[in-house]
């Protein structure tokens, strides 16, 4: 079983590079939305987390603002919900330079 899930996992991130790729933003947010619940029903916290940042990051820069500021806002969520320790640091690490 977990297996099928791992297997569904990459089956859905090859998916979202896809869409990525041939530009449809609308259909990769869908991909990032559906990792979204999948990462957080089995506590990934961590993967769910650089997951949602990319995400935010990648559909900013292609002018998808609706679509980068949904990520962003599940993002604060997952980091309240995983009690994430929050730094400065952690911040200024991941902003883009």
């Amino acid at each position: 079983m977990a297996t099928g899930r791992v297997h569904g996992v990459q089956r859905v991130l090859a998916k979202l590079d896809s869409s990525l790729k041939a530009g449809n933003y609308y259909e990769a947010h869908q991909m990032y939305r559906t990792l979204y619940f999948r990462y957080l029903a089995q506590k990934k916290y961590t993967d769910l987390l650089d997951l949602l940042f990319d995400g935010a990051i990648v559909l900013l820069q292609h002018n998808q603002q609706a679509s980068g500021a949904d990520l962003a806002i599940l993002l604060v969520a997952v980091l309240s919900k995983s009690g994430a320790v929050i730094s400065d640091e952690y911040v200024l690490e991941k902003l883009p330079k």
